[in-house]
């Protein structure tokens, strides 16, 4: 019996490229993947890029969280400072008017009249030959217009008598 030979005096179904493989075809194929295999391909690759540009975002927002965090209580401090500073400011400000109306008093009592009027008004002095009167108590209220409605009876004593007359009051108001 004849043998019938392949290419290059090969037994039909072996080849030089699938020569180790069982079952493998005597027809030989290209290198290009088929269309199927490409999508894979490229489909793993952009996985690959957005994990990446993941990892690199992961790692961006890893390094400005820290440097956020760095710059946090220092820019906190220095908040804190300029307010203090503002209102240290401020009470300069205040201090500095308050010495300039102390200021302006004592040049007022380097002057006679002014001692003179001060001592009328406060120590109630007389200047030789003038008379004097004082006139001790409150001031009575003006009255009230005619349409006004009539005001309270005053309330005086102790404490506990005026607690008692403010509650009578308010029993005795008109609802």
């Amino acid at each position: 019996m004849a043998r019938r030979s392949g290419a290059a005096g090969r037994p039909p179904g072996t080849s030089r490229a699938g020569a180790g493989r069982k079952g493998a075809s005597g027809v030989r194929r290209s290198r290009a993947a088929p269309p199927a295999r490409v999508a894979a391909v490229e489909a793993a690759a952009v996985r690959r890029r957005r994990t990446t540009l993941t990892a690199r975002a992961a790692v961006l927002a890893l390094a400005l969280a820290s440097v956020a965090l760095a710059i946090a209580l220092p820019f906190k401090i220095w908040l804190a400072q300029r307010g203090e500073i503002s209102s240290l400011q401020a009470q300069t400000r205040a201090q500095q008017q308050h010495v300039e109306q102390l200021q302006q008093q004592q040049q007022r009592w380097q002057d006679p009249a002014y001692i003179e009027q001060q001592a009328r008004l406060r120590l109630h002095y007389v200047m030789p030959g003038e008379k004097a009167y004082i006139v001790l108590g409150r001031p009575k209220p003006k009255t009230a217009a005619k349409g006004a409605a009539p005001t309270q009876p005053a309330v005086v004593g102790p404490w506990y008598s005026r607690l008692w007359q403010t509650v009578q009051i308010a029993g005795a108001s008109k609802r």
